[in-house]
């Protein structure tokens, strides 16, 4: 299965420029904790909550000033949507990290997240177990 069969292709994003408090606002609307950075349509970063807490609560820094370009996390790992979900596991594995940039081109096209990956899983799993079941009785 490739990762573009399971990936987040509706994604909320911010700006370099925007305040963290509304980062941490758009987050908080999304249920999410990440927001990709981008430029246009190009990736430059993402913020997570660990971000907003250790680089700026952590060091003091006023979140209604602060600006994302100077909490997120550059030289994110990403992945491409025609790749494999098995790769896009390994990655998340080696990186001990739960969320991937799905990027084409520099350009961000979607997410994938650990959830995303287990409910993938889950369905071929699914699909598997029922190949060669009749229907009906």
């Amino acid at each position: 299965m490739k990762v573009r069969e399971a990936m987040a292709k509706t994604i909320t994003s911010g700006s370099k420029t925007d305040r963290i408090i509304d980062v941490a606002r758009k987050m908080r609307d999304q249920d999410a904790g990440f927001l990709p950075i981008v430029e246009g349509s190009h990736l430059l970063g993402v913020v997570t909550d660990r971000d907003i807490v250790v680089r700026c609560v952590a060091e003091g820094h006023d979140l209604r000033n602060e600006t994302a370009e100077h909490v997120m996390s550059k030289g994110v790992t990403t992945i491409a949507p025609d790749d494999d979900l098995a790769d896009a596991a390994h990655k998340m594995e080696k990186g001990e990290i739960r969320r991937l940039a799905v990027v084409d081109q520099g350009r961000l096209v979607g997410v994938l997240s650990h959830g995303n990956l287990v409910q993938a899983a889950s369905e071929r799993i699914g699909e598997e177990a029922t190949k060669g079941v009749t229907k009906g009785a």
